[in-house]
């Protein structure tokens, strides 16, 4: 028998490898300042904003609802290293035009291959 996760982390891989980005992860702390204990990243990993209609589907059959400013990155775990994200943590689009910048506003990590993190954009 197959092992779903198994399944799922080849499926997201596989979406990863096709869409991924390079993007900059910028710490910072609660209190908006820069956090110089946790080093600033480039990791790839796939960006998704919402369609006309207000939706993304972030991989895994995921389909969920998106204000205009909002956005979303799926990071591949095993691509990650020791990148610790937190909320107020800023993610930079390197690869888009005029290198959008946006906050990270919350770290979903309950999936087996994937950490997604929502954005709003800065």
């Amino acid at each position: 028998m197959v092992n779903w996760r198994t399944l799922e982390a080849k499926v997201d891989k596989t979406i990863g490898d096709a869409f991924d980005e390079e993007v900059r992860h910028y710490p910072y702390k609660k209190d908006g300042t820069v956090d110089p204990s946790r080093p600033i990243t480039s990791l790839r990993g796939v960006l998704h904003t919402p369609s006309p209609e207000g939706t993304i589907n972030i991989g895994a059959g995921v389909v969920t609802n998106m204000a205009a400013s909002e956005g979303a990155l799926v990071v591949q775990r095993a691509d990650m290293g020791a990148v610790i994200f937190r909320p107020k943590d800023v993610i930079r689009g390197n690869e888009l035009p005029g290198t959008p910048l946006w906050e990270i506003k919350t770290v979903n990590d309950r999936y087996s291959s994937i950490i997604v993190l929502t954005l709003n954009q800065k």
